[in-house]
């Protein structure tokens, strides 16, 4: 499954109704308004003429950097002078194929800097802005993904409430990360090709600040947003003042840069790798491969490097970003960000009887977590080296069941306890920082029953990586093999995940109607959201502090 896993690495409105009313979960009920009817926005860099959707303005395929390839995206030369077809989806960056992945079955190219927009109405002004930025551990995925869709979000905002939805692809793999310092005919124009993807996602933030105004979009209110790989992303975009001069606030749902970090010589190591298997010596044999040439490698490529990971180069990445970000780097930026309950409970499965028992015996999954902590230096002092022999049995023994109490250790290193952590540092600098731990999931033999084969479930029923996604887009028909039927999505729990995303993007704090009320997190409070499996919302104080505090006793969080 490949939006649910790393790849082994990788709103304050008093809203009309008793709840904060969508107008109906997964396009239930749209508008009246004819599809297909051209719609125009005039902006610096372009006349764009999208399409209405049932009552939401869509422009796709959007270029947002000129590319060239290894190198940094520059600025757009096209003017508002120029009328340009906003109606298909842009590329996607090459990426192995993938059944689940459906940003791999369509065009795929290293020309990948689209991005597209979603709102009612282009003519409204003073929206809030929303940046998705996707996941897929830098090697697979982009916008085109249904699971990923505004359209839903938009259209079930109540009457009277609007937004710009803004969705980016960004170069990955290679693509977006890789040091050609071995080439010949080296110069240091390539020297930036280390961190390509989050060269692009800023160029992307860039265009937006500059352009957004011509949908109604306030380019002084900007959230961005990521999962997984892209949670990791919005992260870094955060800790870097560069970076976030565009945005006010971050979502980040189940994704920590450590967990797709790499130092500067694997960095080295894999792309001497990656040249080897695309047979090129010099940087103009490189920069004059084919995309059919690329994608004849891409598996390869894949199976044996790990590029397109971020690395603190030292120059587009501080080497000492998360002390930058404890230290106040983004200290006016607003925060919500959470974690889900079984987020790799995949790992725990009894492949030999189906998917939906657990493993008999812990061992497997222990030796993930070690080969996690032996494969890879401790880069940024953010993993959790198992330096006290006692403390697998010490947290084991939180439990009753030791297969998955060891599943449990590999989920917190995965996302939940460095969500926590990230919201605690941040909470020092800024006030609006809220924090939430996703348990809901449907029913688990539901969910086998109307996907089958294709059906991916925690052996517990647990909420897996990506099902809060589910709920903050509203697609329902997105990730059916994740979140079974369609019709049994409950829309109840859909509105009110968006209404928490939307608050928060139109004012800094999740709360209103519809939503219970949520206690910003800090020391004192040390508040959680808490999406119980009956769907009810709690804020918890000081949750789950039993496998916190002993999490804590491996190392302080940051430190060498």
């Amino acid at each position: 499954m490949l939006k649910r896993k790393w790849m082994k690495l990788a709103v304050t409105a008093m809203l009309a109704g008793a709840m904060f009313c969508f107008g109906g979960c997964g396009g239930a009920d749209k508008d009246a308004a004819d599809a297909g009817t051209d719609v125009k926005a005039a902006a610096p860099t372009g006349t764009y003429i999208g399409q209405e959707n049932d009552g939401v303005a869509e422009f796709k395929g959007i270029r947002y950097g000129e590319f060239k390839p290894f190198l940094p995206a520059t600025d757009v030369t096209t003017t508002e002078a120029d009328e340009i077809k906003a109606t298909d989806w842009g590329a996607a960056c090459i990426q192995p194929y993938s059944e689940v992945e459906v940003a791999s079955q369509g065009e795929c190219s290293q020309d990948c800097l689209f991005l597209n927009i979603f709102t009612k109405d282009v003519e409204s002004a003073g929206k809030p802005v929303i940046v998705w930025i996707h996941g897929g551990s830098y090697i697979w995925g982009g916008a085109n993904d249904p699971c990923y869709d505004p359209q839903y979000f938009v259209r079930n905002l109540p009457d009277g409430e609007d937004c710009v939805f803004v969705t980016i692809n960004y170069r990955l793999n290679f693509m977006g990360g890789c040091d050609l310092s071995s080439l010949e005919g080296y110069t240091d124009e390539y020297a930036k090709a280390i961190n390509l993807s989050k060269l692009d996602q800023t160029q992307a933030l860039k265009w937006v600040n500059e352009n957004i105004t011509a949908w109604g979009g306030d380019a002084n209110n900007v959230t961005i947003m990521g999962h997984s790989s892209g949670g990791a992303a919005v992260q870094m975009l955060m800790a870097d003042p560069d970076s976030n001069q565009y945005f006010n606030r971050v979502i980040e749902n189940s994704g920590v840069q450590a967990q797709v970090a790499v130092t500067k010589e694997a960095v080295a190591e894999d792309s001497q790798k990656a040249f080897d298997i695309l047979g090129v010596k010099s940087i103009e044999e490189l920069t004059s491969l084919t995309d059919k040439k690329i994608s004849g490698k891409i598996e390869e490529l894949t199976d044996e490097t790990n590029l397109g990971s971020r690395c603190a180069d030292g120059d587009i990445i501080s080497e000492t970003w998360w002390d930058d970000l404890r230290s106040g780097s983004a200290k006016d930026i607003d925060l919500l960000i959470g974690a889900v309950n079984g987020e790799e409970d995949w790992d725990a499965i009894d492949w030999a009887n189906g998917n939906s028992e657990p493993l008999a015996d812990a061992q497997p999954i222990y030796d993930m977590i070690k080969a996690k902590e032996e494969s890879k230096p401790d880069v940024y002092g953010r993993y959790y080296v198992l330096d006290d022999p006692a403390f697998y049995e010490k947290f084991c023994a939180l439990g009753d069941d030791k297969v998955k109490s060891t599943m449990d250790l590999w989920n917190e290193i995965a996302a939940p306890y460095p969500s926590l952590v990230t919201a605690e540092e941040q909470a020092k600098n800024n006030e609006n920082v809220y924090l939430y731990y996703w348990e809901y999931a449907p029913d688990k033999e539901e969910v086998l029953a109307y996907s089958k084969d294709a059906a991916e479930v925690s052996p517990w029923g647990r909420a897996m990586h990506t099902m809060d996604v589910c709920f903050e887009f509203g697609t329902k028909e997105g990730y059916t093999e994740l979140t079974g039927d369609p019709e049994k999505m409950p829309d109840s729990l859909i509105q009110k995940t968006q209404a928490a995303i939307y608050n928060f993007m139109k004012t800094g704090d999740p709360n209103g109607e519809g939503v219970a009320a949520w206690t910003p997190y800090n020391n004192d409070t040390k508040c959680t959201m808490v999406v119980k499996p009956d769907q009810s919302w709690s804020c918890e104080s000081d949750y789950r502090s039993d496998v916190y505090d002993l999490l804590r006793t491996i190392r302080a969080y940051g430190e060498k």
